[in-house]
Order: structure tokens, then C-alpha cells, then sequence
């Protein structure tokens, strides 16, 4: 075999390993306890794994994951990257669905799931991380409309920000009042100063830029 070609199928079996290493363990109590369950590809829905609203720790072996509370990854999604989750916080005994991060970007792949990653607009999608530069937890908004995220438990946390695609509004209090700024497709790795761990809700206000249709500014 050419020693070029030998080398590209020695990489490419590196990255299927990779690829196929890759998997988060649920467990149904707190701190890792009661029944697991593990998974390493998309699962749409848990209830046929019979493990719909029972997870309450997790443990991530490697890789980025797409966690949500309604099936066909709908709903609050939060990721979770590598690392241990004695307690999912506002994700416990909710979850229903889940998928590797990649699949989740790339719309067309993980069984032509980009209508359900979007809840609409075409896969506009934008996602708040709890740490500057992307990092720490992430909480992300695939509706179009978060009137309070007291409830995800990522209220008063975000720090920076990635929009994938559409314009959004987001605002230091619930019900889009009080400071609000507006964000279009892009990375920003830090919040100005009136939202920086204040973000209380947030909504896709369109889907392009100049706006085809009078944005939808009312509160």
C-alpha cells in the first residue's frame, strides 16, 4: 500500500475510534446512584430506553453533549462537556433527549434533526455559556422566545454568548425588560457590562439582516 494512503486510513480509523469513544453515562439518583444508563450516539427520545424523566447525575466520558428536556431535542437544552455532574440541577428528572454537540451544529446530520434543534427559523439558534470565551455550562435557546430563564437554572449566569444564526434580543430581566441588546450571527467572549451574569431572558427577533419584516420589538 502507498505510504500516503496507509497513513490516511491509519487516521481515519484513529478518528472512527474517537468518535465511537465518545459517550455520557445517566444515572437516576444524585451523586451517581440507582439505575445507568450510557450512551455514545443520539437518542431522540428516552422513553424507549425506558429512561425518560429519571435522570438526576451524569458523567461525561469525553465529547460535548446536547442535553434536553423534551424529546427530539426540544425544549431547555443545556451542554455538557466533559467532566462529572453529581446533580443536574434544573435538567434532573427532566431529561428526554440527547446527542453529541456535532451532530446538533451540523444540520442534516443525527437523523435530519435541524427542524427540532431550532423549534423554528430555520435553525436559528444562539447559546449562553456561563464562563468568558465560551467556556463553563451552556444554556441554549432553540424556541425563538425565553421570557424567564429562572427556571433553567441559568438566570443571572451567562458571561458570553454565540449566535449560529438569526438576530437576537436579549435582556437583563425577564419578559424582555429592563437593559437589552441586540446580537447577530457570531462569537462574542465577553458581555458588555448592563448584561454580563444579568441575562434574564432572551428571543430570535428575525431570521436576517437588513430585516425582511419589521422585527418583533414589543415586549
Amino acid at each position: 500500500m502507498d505510504p500516503l494512503l496507509r497513513h490516511l486510513v491509519a487516521f481515519a480509523g484513529i478518528c472512527a475510534a474517537a468518535t465511537a469513544s465518545a459517550n455520557i453515562t445517566f444515572y437516576e439518583g444524585t451523586n451517581f446512584s440507582g439505575r445507568d444508563i450510557t450512551i455514545n450516539q443520539p437518542m431522540s427520545n428516552f422513553d424507549r430506553a425506558r429512561f425518560n424523566d429519571r435522570a438526576s447525575s451524569a458523567v461525561v466520558d469525553s465529547g460535548q453533549w446536547e442535553v434536553c428536556v423534551d424529546a427530539d431535542y426540544s425544549g431547555g437544552c443545556q451542554v455538557l462537556g466533559p467532566g462529572r455532574y453529581p446533580d443536574l440541577g434544573a435538567l434532573a428528572g427532566r431529561v428526554s433527549s440527547v446527542r453529541p454537540v456535532s451532530n446538533a451544529m451540523a444540520p442534516g446530520r443525527g437523523g435530519g434533526d435541524r427542524r427540532s434543534m431550532s423549534g423554528g427559523g430555520d435553525g436559528a439558534r444562539a447559546t449562553l455559556y456561563e464562563g468568558a470565551n465560551l467556556s463553563g455550562r451552556a444554556y441554549t435557546l432553540g424556541s425563538g422566545n425565553m421570557a424567564n430563564l429562572d427556571g433553567t437554572g441559568f438566570n443571572d449566569r451567562a458571561s458570553s454568548l454565540r449566535v449560529d444564526s438569526g438576530y437576537w434580543v436579549f435582556c437583563s430581566d425577564a419578559n424582555f425588560a429592563g437593559e437589552c441588546r441586540t446580537f447577530g450571527p457570531g462569537t462574542y467572549a465577553s458581555l458588555p457590562p448592563g448584561l454580563n451574569n444579568m441575562i434574564s431572558s432572551g428571543r430570535r427577533i428575525s431570521d436576517e439582516y437588513p430585516y425582511n419584516q419589521k422585527p418583533s420589538w414589543q415586549r
